[in-house]
């Protein structure tokens, strides 16, 4: 994650998905994602999030629901406007796929 300059930040099950996206971006080389896995949410690892977000463009929280985390990632970070959510809660698992048509958006590529 030591050279990402776009962070996702996940945890539970949304964290497999995140981390197929990261794995697939970086063997064909177009992208240098990294992954923050949260382990635990609560008490929430301010810290941490705060210096693993520091000097990325981007960061993207994936997540199963409305937004929860992504609004607990927006306080600590000193850049809440590059916060971004790919997110579903429908029922179904968000996939790679999802993953990265929201990266390509929050990257002005266009879905």
């Amino acid at each position: 994650m030591e050279d990402a300059d776009v962070l996702l930040i996940s945890y539970g099950s949304s964290a497999r998905s995140a981390l197929q996206t990261v794995v697939d971006r970086r063997k064909k080389g177009s992208s240098k994602l990294g992954l923050l896995e949260l382990q635990s949410l609560w008490p929430f690892p301010v810290e941490t999030v705060r210096e693993r977000g520091e000097g990325r463009s981007h960061i993207l929280v994936v997540e199963m629901n409305m937004g929860q985390i992504c609004g607990e990632v927006r306080k600590v970070v000193s850049r809440p406007d590059r916060v971004f959510l790919a997110n579903r809660f429908d029922g179904g698992f968000i996939s790679p796929g999802d993953i990265l048509r929201v990266l390509h958006m929050i990257q002005g590529k266009g879905v």
